[in-house]
């Protein structure tokens, strides 16, 4: 197995009387592309529940979606053995957008990883917001799913705040408002929108990271990816890109360890 890396941020929330009376422990994960750490992905499991932490939450792409089809078991059994511990939220990345937007291409895989979702307690928001109250601090998880144009290959593509509003609202300006999102090239607009903490994956950490340079190419295909990975900050906003798990069709990983993140809002 090759090392997991956990990546660790603390984050303070901007208001004082919203602050958590402990740290809240959040583990993300994304692009895990049916990769196994272990059997049944228990080693991957076990760095998870060694992080205690209060919520889990997976930025998309826990499968493949290839000529072949999809196989939604890799990263539901995951997901399955992570709730049995605490809850955990989830987003669709590019691929589940594919099987569920072509059902006459990938059959019934799409509702196969839902509904096993949904029968193991766990919240998948298909452009939907849920409250989650913990540690006395209260929070309001989004959960934005982009439709496939954002995705295309040598595209240029863009979604503004006005149409991010149009998929899931506006933000709740009684609660810290956090943004799951696959893909963070559109930081700019999560920021506009409102989301004071964007969470996202997709850009495979660029791939191949370069000192000095970063990612080198983006699943895309573009090279020196914009916000391949780490911490950013806009309008006093903030996004955490994780490099993920897994890869697919461009299997490479060069000076980019499989990673868990671990934020602390404090």
């Amino acid at each position: 197995m090759s090392r997991i890396k956990v990546k660790n941020y603390r984050i303070s929330m901007p208001r004082s009387k919203d602050r958590p009376h402990t740290p809240i422990r959040i583990a993300l994960i994304s692009d895990l592309h049916n990769r196994l750490f272990g059997e049944g992905n228990g080693e991957l499991a076990d760095v998870i529940h060694r992080l205690y932490p209060d919520l889990v939450l997976s930025a998309g792409d826990l499968t493949v979606s290839s000529k072949t089809g999809m196989n939604p078991d890799v990263g539901l059994s995951l997901l399955k053995r992570l709730a049995c511990d605490c809850p955990v939220y989830c987003v669709n990345g590019n691929h589940e957008c594919r099987a569920k937007e072509r059902p006459e291409a990938y059959g019934d895989a799409y509702r196969q990883l839902t509904g096993g979702m949904r029968r193991a307690g766990i919240t998948l928001l298909e452009n939907e917001s849920v409250p989650v109250d913990i540690n006395g601090a209260k929070l309001m998880l989004h959960g934005l799913e982009l439709p496939m144009k954002y995705y295309k290959k040598m595209d240029n593509a863009f979604i503004t705040a006005e149409e991010i509003r149009k998929y899931i609202g506006v933000p709740d300006e009684e609660r810290y408002n956090i943004l799951l999102v696959h893909s963070p090239l559109y930081f700019e607009s999560y920021a506009l929108w409102g989301a004071q903490l964007s969470l996202c994956g997709h850009l495979h950490g660029g791939l191949i990271r370069l000192p000095f340079v970063g990612g080198l190419i983006s699943p895309q295909v573009k090279l020196f990816p914009r916000y391949a990975y780490g911490l950013y900050e806009k309008y006093g906003r903030r996004m955490v890109v994780t490099s993920g798990l897994g890869s697919h069709s461009i299997a490479i990983r060069i000076n980019n360890p499989p990673e868990v993140v671990l934020l602390e809002l404090t």
